[in-house]
């Protein structure tokens, strides 16, 4: 079997989705599946009639062994239900843990903190892991603005328990599910706190810890604030002082990833040190040396999922050319992958890791088409006659392989984007561009000046205009996010409409490169003669097919005319009321928008909810009264009316 980390990974992922979503054991599902072949096989033999002979299963699946055997098969259903079975009996004890928690006026326990201070309008909010009943437990908590405590401190705090909330709106946000991503059981608003020791925790998360905070503390006395906010957001994804404007213009860019750490960065580290150490080291040492870099990056980053997953496969490849062996990317991808939701399954929910792995898959996947697609794209003009210089045809095929990978990346992500964020920015591969040309020599720059700001803080100060102005760059680039159009609302799409997309991608990719191939081989031969016999047919028969898509087009108008059924949605915005109605013409009406001093529920509930239900247009706004619980974060976008 070739691949069989792939294989397994495919297995452990469908049986996590299956726990997760359909609450239920993949056991007779796999049963069903080993089941069926054997029954139809029994039928078969009974009744040798032609009608049976038409649906044989030898006739019908033979295709089908080709590419998937029975020995792949046994593994990912194997695996499937080991990693269904834990993800069961991880949710069921979440929900008694809750349970047990929650029936509990005051809760007294001792726990390490281990994150540091998160400041927040009425109270700080640390992390912390204690013991109960001999297990880990980690949990928030609420302490507050006078008491002062630091990460390792031990604690014995008193309090009340909050049970994280659940999904309170169609499609809307669980808190519950991204607690599980942190392992974390809930928060607890302390009444009492009394630190008992100091530096309590591990001493190596401790020191990664401390690092981290001399080069957050550091960075903010030598560079100015803006551009010190972007620079640790940049080099350890810590966007605690990034303002929302900010963070938003990054995002309507089609720029957020650079600020969450993530394989890019990976990759210009080990980069960097080749550059730097390549020859005074040799290859062989300088791998190594790599290596130890790429699991101190892990260690300041708090091993992010982005990151964890850059740095396994990272030091998978590093380590094949250490020993000279070739490194294949699916099964180094699939381990990776394996460390991390072994360790905890609820990851795959976490749209980071979603974007990070399925951006490499459409670089495998898809570059090497758009490459050829792009290589054939040729510009008619007036110069065109004249020879590009080398130099120049250097830059522009550099330019091609750029937009190519921007395009693979957005191209298989788009789905996620538009299901997380439900906007597209038409203008990414503008913004994609400009950063693949600043970005390496900014991020290599930027991890020689945070070993620089631990050693000699005078000689970081003196190079401290180099990244000024690095991130000068990148806040002017972000601005492509204010231009018109650059933040397009999108419904939500369905299951539905994100197979069909992929299906729709795969197959004109795969036409263009049957069309493309130099050298075509069999199978490429009789795929263009298919085509061309289809276009024949379609050529004969122009009329008829008129008349269908004429009468296909009539047919979704007349429905579309015909009244449906009145719908009305209660949607909860926390303090005040909301309904969301839709009429049998199709015609949209909200009355009333909530409100809340500290929160926006028109951005952060309205709008969401609005998007998941596949609508981004109001046509009537209908306020009941105007108290603030009811129309005071009244925000709406693209409202007609």
């Amino acid at each position: 079997m070739k691949r069989p980390i792939f294989v397994a990974i495919i297995g452990y992922i469908l049986g996590i989705i299956v726990g997760l979503y359909l609450h239920t054991s993949i056991v007779p599902f796999c049963i069903c599946i080993v089941a069926t072949p054997i029954i139809y096989k029994k039928i078969t033999k009974k009744k040798k009639s032609n009608k049976l002979k038409l649906f044989s299963i030898k006739r019908y699946f033979r295709y089908i062994k080709i590419f998937i055997n029975s020995k792949i098969i046994i593994l990912i259903m194997v695996i499937s239900i080991i990693s269904n079975t834990l993800v069961l009996i991880q949710n069921s004890n979440y929900e008694k843990t809750y349970t047990q928690l929650a029936s509990k006026k005051t809760i007294e326990l001792t726990g390490t903190i281990i994150s540091n201070k998160e400041e927040k309008t009425y109270y700080n909010k640390y992390k912390i892991v204690t013991k109960i009943q001999n297990k880990k437990y980690r949990f928030y908590i609420m302490v507050d603005k006078k008491k002062r405590l630091e990460y390792g401190d031990k604690i014995q705090l008193k309090g009340t328990y909050i049970k994280p909330e659940i999904q309170r709106n169609y499609k809307g946000f669980d808190y519950s599910n991204y607690l599980k991503q942190l392992k974390i059981y809930g928060t607890i608003k302390c009444s009492k706190v009394e630190k008992i020791k100091q530096n309590q925790t591990n001493i190596m998360f401790q020191t990664s810890n401390k690092i981290k905070e001399k080069i957050i503390e550091n960075t903010k006395q030598i560079l100015n604030e803006e551009e010190a906010s972007v620079f640790l957001g940049l080099m350890l994804g810590y966007k605690n002082d990034i303002d929302e404007n900010t963070q938003n213009d990054f995002r309507n860019a089609s720029m957020a990833h650079i600020l969450a750490v993530s394989g890019m960065h990976i990759s210009y580290v080990i980069l960097g040190v080749n550059l730097i150490f390549k020859r005074i080291l040799g290859k062989r040492k300088t791998y190594i040396l790599s290596i130890f870099v790429l699991i101190f990056y892990m260690f300041i980053t708090n091993f992010s999922p982005s990151v964890t997953r850059a740095g396994i496969m990272g030091i998978l490849l590093l380590l094949s050319k250490i020993i000279y062996t070739k490194n294949d990317i699916y099964t180094s991808m699939s381990i990776s992958l394996f460390a991390i939701l072994i360790y905890n399954p609820f990851l795959i929910l976490n749209s980071g890791l979603q974007l990070s792995y399925c951006g490499v898959l459409g670089i495998i996947i898809l570059n090497k088409n758009i490459t050829k697609i792009l290589e054939n794209i040729k510009i008619k003009n007036k110069f065109y006659k004249y020879k590009i210089k080398p130099q120049i045809q250097k830059t522009l095929d550099k330019l091609k392989e750029i937009m190519s990978i921007s395009l693979s990346v957005q191209l298989f992500i788009l789905p996620i984007i538009i299901e997380n964020m439900n906007t597209f920015n038409p203008y990414f591969l503008i913004s994609n561009l400009f950063l693949s040309i600043f970005v390496a020599p900014i991020v290599i720059s930027g991890f020689i000046f945070m070993i620089i700001i631990l050693i000699n803080l005078k000689l970081a100060k003196i190079l401290s205009f180099i990244i000024n102005i690095g991130m000068e760059i990148l806040i002017l680039t972000s601005n492509i996010g204010k231009l018109k159009f650059a933040k397009i609302y999108i419904p939500t799409p369905s299951v539905f409409h994100v197979i069909l997309y992929y299906l729709l991608l795969g197959t004109l990719l795969y036409i263009c490169n049957v069309y493309l191939a130099k050298k075509p081989n069999t199978t490429q031969i009789r795929v263009r003669n298919l085509i061309a016999f289809i276009k024949m047919k379609v050529r004969n028969k122009k009329r008829d097919i008129r008349r269908i898509l004429s009468a296909t087009i009539l047919i979704f108008l007349v429905i579309n005319l015909i009244p449906k059924n009145l719908k009305i949605y209660f949607i909860d915005v926390g303090q005040g009321d909301s309904t969301f109605i839709v009429t049998p013409q199709n015609k949209t009406i909200l009355i009333d928008g909530g409100g809340s001093r500290d929160f926006d529920v028109g951005k952060n509930t309205l709008l969401p909810y609005l998007l998941d239900r596949g609508y981004n247009t109001i046509d009537y706004i209908i306020p009941s009264h105007f108290d603030n619980d009811h129309i005071g974060r009244f925000v709406i976008y693209n409202a007609r009316n």
